[in-house]
């Protein structure tokens, strides 16, 4: 019954029917695991609303304002958003990629989204990234409307105006986008019937609109003074000498990042697109991609990096990998790939079905630890081997940091404050007690721009909860000054298996932060 069902289905039926089953998944496995660290600390966002955040602009911290409202702080709460966003990105990407080439390279596309590490897991996610890359492929796919060498082509004033829309709420999310609006112009100056576009308003125009939505990111940096943009566009590009070796740990981390036969496509797609520029679909490719990699690609030599910054460059780069896959690829009169290639199939689903199981299986059951001790008896296994112990745990530990500070209230009467070291441990401790959660250090993060030295002078004298995890172990009395800290643990079992220990410190009479 369910074969015939099956055969009676048309390719885009099967593909439909397969992505809900796929987003059906991955909303069971949304709902079902704790948070990670970033998704903490932007959730801690959204519970004290601003214009902007040092980090990034506020676009996740509104959008979960939101649904954390009508939800509640829960995994629904904090993750719908950017479920949202994910769902959106492969609709239009898959829109896009069938646009500029066929169905089966936008069937390529789709699955790569679902089920690659990057963009797989990646995606679960509620961070700047999901609002971002919707934003980003809504441009690239608004501005394909306004180019398109058929009768389908947008007019030039509804093109530019939804493009001002969406990069306005892009850079909202994140500043990355803002690289497409040069990939725009090659594209127009490097197309001779496109070219009278620049010379109509609607490009200024649409220009002025982004300008006018993310307004609250220049608000909030003059109020604060400036801290985020010093920090996007300066502290973290500088600081460093030149390294070739970190180069080759940058492109060490995107062969691991894409998995190698995938990578290979990717850049067989950007070769590509640059040796049929005269081909729209491909210059449309180059042009919206070469600004991000002509500046994250040298960057390493120069300066430290996220591994992940090229990726939104790379997701339009999907599509022409998409098409190598389901046409092959000939320059000239050489054939480079075969249609179907058997070779990348197997080579990208030889690396995507272990690390799916590696990603997954551990949620279900803490296997890691038997299987460590199977291969190498003698051995010390850590509970930050087995990167699934990172969502769980702190349900546990805000538990008892709030029991405990009940309890010393309740013997001194005086309630003592709540602190940690790093950002990551601030964010989970205040995910997990729902308070007011002080970062004592002189890094920079969102906690300590708005920690305002009033606020911490304030602090002086009182006692103090200090948390720190194993892997991220601090000591209260190396970053700050107090009269005593007693530690205690807390440890945390997953079907009887050792998952976290936590490190609660009882420190007396707080005196200001040292380092």
């Amino acid at each position: 019954m369910i074969r015939e069902f099956w055969k009676q289905q048309s390719t885009s039926q099967k593909v439909t029917l397969l992505f809900i089953l796929t987003l059906l998944f991955r909303a069971f496995f949304s709902l079902n695991i704790g948070l990670i660290d970033d998704e903490a600390y932007h959730w801690s966002w959204a519970k004290w609303l601003q214009l902007s955040y040092y980090d990034h602009p506020g676009m996740i911290a509104w959008l979960e304002a939101i649904t954390t409202s009508l939800f509640g702080d829960t995994y629904l709460g904090v993750r719908l958003p950017g479920f949202l966003c994910f769902i959106g990105t492969v609709v239009f990407l898959y829109k896009l990629t069938k646009d500029l080439f066929d169905e089966w390279a936008a069937i390529f596309v789709g699955f790569i989204l679902l089920w690659s590490p990057f963009w797989g897991f990646g995606g679960y996610v509620a961070s700047p990234e999901p609002p971002f890359i919707l934003c980003w492929v809504a441009a690239a796919w608004v501005f394909w409307q306004g180019v398109r060498e058929d009768n389908k082509r947008w007019s030039v004033k509804k093109t530019w105006l939804w493009l001002g829309i969406l990069m306005g709420l892009g850079l909202n999310s994140k500043f990355i986008i803002a690289l497409l609006a040069p990939g725009f112009g090659l594209y127009l100056l490097t197309t001779p019937q496109r070219r009278k576009d620049l010379l109509t308003p609607w490009p200024w125009v649409g220009f002025l609109i982004a300008t006018v939505l993310c307004s609250p990111i220049f608000a909030w940096n003059i109020i604060h003074d400036w801290p985020g943009f010093k920090y996007q566009f300066h502290g973290r590009h500088t600081g460093s000498t030149f390294s070739v070796s970190r180069w080759f740990t940058f492109f060490a981390a995107q062969l691991l990042f894409y998995t190698p036969f995938l990578y290979v496509m990717l850049v067989l797609s950007f070769l590509t697109s640059l040796v049929k520029f005269k081909e729209a679909r491909w210059r449309f490719l180059f042009c919206l991609t070469i600004p991000s990699f002509a500046i994250f690609y040298p960057q390493p030599l120069f300066a430290e990096y996220k591994p992940h910054w090229s990726g939104a460059a790379c997701t339009l780069l999907l599509m022409g990998a998409g098409f190598i896959w389901s046409q092959g690829l000939t320059w000239g009169h050489r054939q480079i790939v075969k249609a179907r290639s058997k070779v990348y199939t197997w080579g990208i689903l030889g690396f995507f079905i272990p690390l799916a199981l590696i990603t997954y299986t551990p949620f279900i059951y803490p296997w890691m630890p038997k299987a460590f001790h199977l291969f190498n008896p003698t051995g010390e296994w850590k509970t930050t081997y087995d990167f699934s112990n990172e969502f769980t745990g702190w349900e546990e530990l805000g538990q008892y940091v709030n029991r405990r500070q009940r309890e010393i209230h309740a013997e001194s009467g005086r309630k003592p404050f709540i602190a940690c070291q790093r950002y990551e441990t601030t964010a989970q401790t205040t995910w997990a007690t729902k308070q007011k959660v002080y970062m004592l250090n002189f890094t920079r993060s969102h906690y300590t721009v708005m920690q305002s030295p009033e606020e911490m002078n304030n602090l002086k004298g009182q006692n103090a909860i200090y948390i720190s995890t194993e892997k991220y172990p601090t000591n209260p009395m190396e970053w700050a000054k107090w009269d005593d800290c007693q530690k205690e643990e807390l440890k945390t079992f997953r079907h009887g298996i050792h998952a976290r220990t936590f490190f609660i410190y009882y420190c007396t009479n707080f005196q200001g932060i040292t380092q």
